[in-house]
């Protein structure tokens, strides 16, 4: 995926967005009330977004009575075996949710049908800024529709914070001050660390190349980091932890990005977070009696920042559904009809659409987390950068620097070696992706 735009909205084309389900649930006991074969919405999320999306369906079935809406949804953390058990079954739903380190895997697959020739017709792509509705492209073509728009954000407890009489972080820092900062909470309560140790985080990573003018992939698909600049982050990352500045590799290992109830942030182990812009709603600030807050991440050292937007997630349509049009119908209306967007609110981030946006401004009234995520995307999404260029192996390559950093963590590994590591696996993942 990839666009020439950089993501400049409006004041009014910026919103906030922003546990466990046990298993696939239809929510609602009318809502597959209809006779026919199902048309199937298939969607991850916290419980609390499952919830909420599940209204959303709910009310497109009660618009249309003659169809058998079904409303299927997965944990996060479930949903990338669900899903791929599914697609490889052919037993997936007519409308598959993906995010974007997935998008390019099932659409290389032909898992996907390209959404190009629905537009003006179905699909009232005009809802969208073009440099949005890139968001939801691969290889030049349209498979998905963006839900929200997110930015990348430094998640931190200022409960905490005020309690160890530090006041709030500065708002332009560089890595080096950050990790200053971190230290400097550990030595204060010896108890809790500065931060989550992000060295596994792959989208972080690639913040740090971006600033830089760099892509993590290039256009042949080929890596576009040095093992050089993977040894200096996995070396930040370790100097982080040996100072408290990070928490240690046994403690991160237990939250690999979705068991929220298991975040340092939550348990009140570490202060600081990275994370999507949308995530420290219904991912951490509900399940926390402390005051969460957002901040920008660290810049680079020459002043510049890696921040980019990102779909929270694309509505795709299964290349294998026997109702495509009634499933690009309702593609259509969950990201973009007003009706759908006053029940899900913010829960999944700034919407993507226009109308759904402007419904969204309507509202009463906004929590005061919502209000402070607000403030940051107004501030961050104006001058983002370009978002990057996708890859169909992206989710390979998550877990593949997430285990890098822990085997380093471990001490399994030394950072020179778990670079060099990083550096043939990566080849050979992307080759095979």
């Amino acid at each position: 995926m990839t666009t020439n735009a950089q993501f400049r909205p409006s004041r009014r084309s910026v919103l906030l967005g922003g546990s466990a389900v046990g298993a696939m649930i239809a929510l609602s006991p009318g809502l597959a009330f209809a006779q026919g074969a199902p048309l199937r919405f298939g969607i991850f999320g916290s419980a609390t977004k499952l919830e909420i999306r599940g209204k959303s369906i709910a009310k497109y079935a009660e618009l249309h009575p003659e169809l058998n809406v079904v409303f299927e949804g997965v944990p996060s953390d479930a949903w990338p075996d669900k899903i791929a058990a599914m697609v490889a079954g052919g037993n997936a739903p007519d409308v598959i949710t993906l995010g974007i380190e997935d998008m390019g895997q099932y659409a290389t697959r032909g898992a996907l049908q390209p959404l190009d020739e629905y537009a003006g017709g179905l699909l009232n792509t005009d809802n969208f800024d073009a440099a949005v509705l890139d968001l939801g492209r691969y290889q030049g073509k349209l498979y998905g529709l963006p839900i929200a728009v997110s930015i990348q954000g430094l998640g931190y407890n200022e409960t905490i914070l005020e309690r160890l009489g530090l006041g709030a972080p500065p708002t332009d820092w560089t890595r080096e001050e950050f990790a200053t900062y971190c230290a400097d909470i550990h030595k204060a309560d010896p108890t809790i660390y500065g931060s989550h140790d992000c060295g596994g985080r792959l989208g972080d990573f690639q913040m740090t190349l971006v600033a830089d003018g760099k892509q993590l992939y290039t256009p042949e698909g080929t890596l576009g980091a040095t093992v050089d600049e993977v040894a200096a982050w996995l070396e930040y990352w370790s100097k982080m932890r040996e100072s408290g500045g990070a928490v240690p590799a046994d403690m991160q290992a237990q939250f690999t990005g979705t068991e929220w109830p298991n975040a340092p942030l939550v348990r009140g182990t570490a202060v600081f977070a990275s994370m999507a812009s949308q995530d420290i709603a219904s991912g951490y600030q509900a399940l926390t009696e402390d005051k969460l807050n957002l901040t920008a991440p660290p810049i680079a050292a020459n002043g510049t920042s890696g921040l980019y937007p990102s779909p929270t997630s694309s509505v795709t349509l299964n290349a294998k559904s026997a109702n495509k049009d009634e499933a690009v119908k309702l593609m259509n209306w969950f990201v973009a009809d007003p009706q759908s967007a006053l029940i899900l609110g913010l829960v999944s981030g700034p919407p993507a659409a226009r109308p759904a946006l402007e419904a969204v401004l309507t509202l009463p009234e906004l929590s005061e987390i919502d209000e402070k995520v607000l403030k940051y995307a107004q501030s961050m999404l104006p001058t983002a950068n370009p978002a990057p260029l996708a890859h169909r192996a992206g989710r390979a390559m998550n877990d593949l620097m997430r285990r890098t950093n822990e085997n380093v963590g471990f001490g399994t590994v030394s950072v020179q070696q778990g670079a060099t590591d990083f550096m043939t696996e990566a080849a050979s993942l992307l080759q095979q992706g």
